[in-house]
């Protein structure tokens, strides 16, 4: 085998043979259409830290942005009223309602699982 490449077809070895006298070992060779070219990613550019954000930061930017800034703007409008318990914090309220949203969803799930369970 003259090049390093593998083809489909016939190819004749040549290893012990001398050249021009027809004779060597005969191998079909049977491949697959050649792999076209990956095009790489733009994200493959950047620096390992911007991948990470990308990767961890964003969903976690997310995850806050749906659930816990609503609270927190709820919990502002709150304190902006002067509807606080006395000692009560942004941060307290803002985890009080979260575990009560929290609470909800467990709930409706425990109640969909017996509804479900009962048919």
């Amino acid at each position: 085998m003259r090049d390093k490449q593998r083809r489909s077809g016939i190819e004749r070895l040549d290893g012990g043979a001398r050249p021009g006298d027809g004779r060597g070992d005969i191998r079909i060779v049977i491949s697959g259409p050649p792999a076209a070219p990956k095009r790489e990613r733009v994200v493959s550019y950047l620096p390992w830290p911007v991948r990470m954000f990308l990767k961890l930061g964003l969903p976690v930017l997310g995850f806050l942005a749906v659930f816990v800034l609503p609270n927190y703007l709820d919990c502002r409008n709150q304190q902006a009223s002067g509807l606080y318990f006395h000692g009560m914090t942004v941060a307290a309220c803002t985890r009080q309602s979260l575990d009560g949203q929290v609470r909800a969803t467990q709930k409706r799930f425990e109640d969909l699982a017996r509804a479900v369970g009962a048919h």
